[in-house]
């Protein structure tokens, strides 16, 4: 299990997360859900070891990820960033077998094993057929597919994922979506994603934590989470809730009133 305790972490003297403190099982989905600022990404990064926390841990088996050489932590969770600094040069399979340098001896040459593990992870995303073309060559949906196929390739008990559906149309959304739950009970990977889309969030997440102003509102199943009451708190704007085949809820705006016509001053 992978274990948030007690997360504090600011920008400056600007403190962004107060005593964060969550648990995402192996074989779990957990998306973190909330408002811009709200610390989601922030999170992220802390939980990812690229900024340090002012105050708590992140604890896989009961060691403290926060303190681990970063190839020994590159070992254990892998990262799919929102924000995208690629090599316009590099081929995807290239870019891809990135995923691998925590594996790799001095040498930096790939092996047997290390080559398998980026196929599987080209074939999981679709980018196999995409997988000679150069990177300055994607289309922002690509990308995203291929950053997700490097942090596959990492074979990884944990994964982190900022917003991973960005760029990608309805297809891919659901595709990369379904592929990230079905691999997080294939491999017992305890996933942690943060979600713009409520209703994505609810059709494809286990549970659901509900952000605001740096803390957690509320944690549990989306249907127990994602009420009209929780969610106009939080956003600050009314909601309908609806019900789908499985109960799992669907989130639809309260459209405000149009202002009435007023007639023209003579």
């Amino acid at each position: 299990m992978l274990q948030i305790r007690g997360l504090t972490a600011a920008y400056g003297e600007h403190e962004v997360l107060h005593g964060v403190t969550l648990d995402v099982a192996r074989g779990e989905v957990l998306a973190l859900a909330g408002p811009n600022g709200a610390g989601k990404s922030t999170l992220l990064r802390v939980v990812s070891g690229t900024l340090p926390p002012r105050g708590g841990a992140v604890l896989w088996a009961g060691r403290d990820l926060l303190k681990m050489p970063p190839r020994e932590r590159a070992r254990l969770a892998a990262v799919v960033p929102q924000a995208r600094r690629l090599p316009p040069m590099f081929t995807v399979r290239q870019a891809v077998a990135l995923g691998r340098t925590a594996y790799l001896s001095w040498l930096g040459a790939l092996g047997e094993s290390d080559r398998a593990a980026v196929a599987r992870a080209l074939a999981q995303t679709d980018l196999l057929p995409l997988a000679d073309r150069l990177l300055g060559h994607l289309s922002g949906g690509e990308q995203q597919r291929m950053l997700l196929a490097r942090a596959l390739a990492q074979e990884t008990p944990v994964l982190l994922l900022d917003e991973p559906t960005t760029h990608l149309d309805l297809r891919h959304q659901a595709n990369i979506l379904g592929l990230v739950r079905r691999l997080s009970r294939e491999r017992r990977m305890a996933v942690l994603m943060v979600m713009h889309d409520l209703n994505l969030a609810s059709r494809f997440a286990d549970r659901l934590a509900l952000f605001a102003e740096g803390r957690v509102v509320s944690v549990g199943e989306p249907a127990k989470v994602l009420t009209a009451e929780a969610v106009r708190r939080v956003y600050g704007t009314p909601v309908e809730i609806w019900r789908n085949g499985d109960g799992r809820p669907l989130i639809d705006l309260v459209p405000e009133p149009l202002p009435s016509a007023r007639p023209p001053h003579r």
